[in-house]
């Protein structure tokens, strides 16, 4: 009889651990279905592990380049509501699907906070190699996970001329309780154990643990920084922010009261403090 109980126990959890990892922490592929209103050029990046699928949105003038990172679980279709305002300002800007999201291919099984931080770099790198992009400054906005993956990037890569973040997870536990959506569970010990899952399984649980301390990266971003957050989003909490007001080197903070995780772009002041903010710190 116990061993009867055994074998179903381990059953059970067998079965937990692949409902778990096929439906929280494998995005599922939202189809692309909505596009650019302005003339684009679509890209496609090869990698070893994947191809990148993007658009590129040509402005009239070139102060730079916009690269634009959706969060967990998003495509670039998502990221369209950033667009017009940096064209009109004179950015180009280019939107990619993260890898193993909307249309980009990843050949690995599972999507991690490394294919965040490969897709942002891989993208930069494409930029940098092409004679007609490669003077221009490159700007990174990250929404969500995709903040969160370019800070990762920002701490080290001196490419970046400055980053704006939208509604950023500030710790694992964050990102566990974003990532797990609409399911409430206690981060100890079920979170923890369902984050350390997905960093296994990306490969990236070491790496994760010594080299992407996010309360060291959080302070020693090398490019200005901005995190922008709603006090409404109950998906990712407003004291992500209050984090980086303490315990980081983020040149500026704002909060905003549009409600949802989403919205941040929606507040009127939005873009009059992310043109401010970059125009203070043109001279870096």
């Amino acid at each position: 009889m116990s061993y009867l109980l055994f074998i179903a126990f381990l059953v059970l959890i067998l079965f937990l651990r692949s409902y778990i990892i096929r439906h929280i922490f494998t995005p599922k592929r939202k189809e692309v279905k909505e596009y650019p209103n302005a003339t684009y050029d679509n890209i496609e990046i090869k990698l070893d592990i994947g191809t990148l699928s993007g658009w590129h949105i040509k402005s009239e003038r070139t102060k730079g380049f916009f690269l634009l990172i959706h969060g967990w679980s998003s495509n670039k279709s998502d990221m369209l509501r950033y667009v017009d305002p940096l064209v009109a300002n004179g950015y180009d800007v280019i939107i990619v699907d993260v890898l193993g999201h909307g249309q980009s291919e990843l050949k690995q099984n599972q999507v991690s906070i490394e294919s965040f931080v490969q897709s942002i770099t891989a993208t930069i790198d494409y930029v940098c190699v092409r004679p007609e992009l490669s003077r221009q400054a490159i700007y990174v906005l990250g929404h969500s996970m995709g903040g969160i993956a370019a800070s990762i990037v920002n701490a080290t890569d001196l490419r970046i001329k400055a980053l704006i973040t939208d509604s950023m997870p500030t710790s694992l536990e964050n990102i566990s309780k974003s990532m797990a959506g609409r399911v409430t569970i206690p981060y100890m010990p079920f979170g923890w154990l369902l984050i350390s899952w997905f960093l296994i399984r990306g490969g990236v649980f070491l790496k994760a643990k010594r080299e992407w301390r996010l309360d060291t990266i959080l302070k020693t971003q090398q490019s200005p920084a901005l995190a922008i957050h709603s006090i409404h989003d109950k998906k990712v909490s407003v004291s992500n922010v209050d984090v980086l007001v303490k315990e980081s080197n983020f040149k500026e903070v704002i909060k905003v009261e549009t409600k949802g995780h989403h919205n941040c772009v929606k507040d009127q002041y939005f873009w009059d403090n992310v043109f401010h903010f970059l125009a203070s710190n043109e001279k870096r």
